[in-house]
């Protein structure tokens, strides 16, 4: 009984660890990978974002996003997803995993989450800064001219 309490899993009949193993184990491996590159992938684009904006505010302290947005990004904004992907997310169901032994090989290859899949989402996170910031920024740069007189002042 000692032995159960200090451990982080037990089990009453050994056949429980079969689909523990096979299909829970799978089945996380298959989220934890997904949540590392989806993590990367908004702290890269928020980052760069900001990188860019930096080029046009002379690198001061200035921020693009307003401080509650920078505040709830993490909280509220990112955080559902991870959420949704967590409560819902099976590639196959439970009987496929016992079936087909197939599934097993890009997890022990490391193609869910590799040095490539990280550039990979790296670089992807770069273009969604790039969209993120320059078609804003383009579509407002002619709104307000140098002398602080709008467009809309001639009309």
């Amino acid at each position: 009984m000692q032995a159960v309490l200090s451990s982080d899993y037990s089990f009453a009949q050994f056949r429980f660890l079969q689909r523990l193993l096979l299909v829970h184990g799978r089945w996380s491996y298959l989220r934890m990978c997904k949540f590392l590159r989806y993590f990367f992938y908004k702290n890269f684009t928020f980052t760069f974002v900001h990188f860019w904006f930096a080029f046009f505010c002379g690198f001061s302290a200035q921020t693009v996003y307003d401080e509650w947005f920078i505040t709830l990004y993490n909280l509220v904004y990112t955080a559902l997803p991870v959420l949704g992907m967590s409560l819902f997310d099976q590639d196959v169901n439970d009987a496929w995993s016992f079936q087909h032994p197939q599934l097993y090989v890009p997890g022990q290859l490391n193609l869910y989450f590799s040095k490539k899949a990280f550039f990979k989402c790296a670089l992807h996170s770069g273009y969604s800064s790039l969209v993120l910031f320059f078609i804003p920024y383009a579509a407002l740069s002619d709104s307000v001219r140098d002398d602080g007189k709008d467009v809309a002042d001639y009309q």
